[in-house]
């Protein structure tokens, strides 16, 4: 997926729910509970290093978002994260799990939400068969 700048509400908004969608993958993956916020190291670098991934592929508004974090925070991990990976012990790997799970997560996700949008597309497509059927058989045309 693109990362986007600029666009939309909606695809902001879809962003942003694809997004949180991934997080918790994220963090079962990495064996930590998302709902704690605290300070302790572990959780700060997979914040970090999840914030950073995911800026890859999202703006940065989208990612704070998603995350509950500040977006000063974002450009924070961004500045730091080679620094991090060279001497912050545990970080490197940290990123590579993030970074692994979260190419599959992204294509998973994009999946499904295409499915969706398909789906929704074939069942106005259905209705719209539907109502010209009615209305042929109604005129007696063909």
């Amino acid at each position: 997926m693109r990362k986007k700048e600029e666009g939309s509400e909606d695809d902001h908004e879809d962003q942003v729910d694809l997004v949180g969608n991934i997080i918790p993958i994220l963090y079962e993956v990495l064996g930590e509970d998302q709902s704690d916020n605290s300070r302790k190291v572990r959780l700060a670098q997979i914040r970090a290093a999840i914030g950073v991934a995911l800026y890859k592929h999202f703006p940065s508004l989208v990612v704070s978002e998603a995350l509950g974090v500040h977006r000063d925070s974002i450009t924070q991990y961004k500045k730091k994260h080679s620094k991090n990976l060279r001497e912050w012990r545990g970080y490197d790997d940290t990123f590579l799990i993030v970074q692994c799970t979260l190419d599959s997560a992204i294509d998973i996700e994009t999946t499904k939400t295409n499915i969706e949008i398909l789906s929704r597309r074939i069942l106005k497509l259905v209705q719209t068969r539907h109502k010209l059927e009615k209305t042929i058989s109604k005129n007696g045309v063909l």
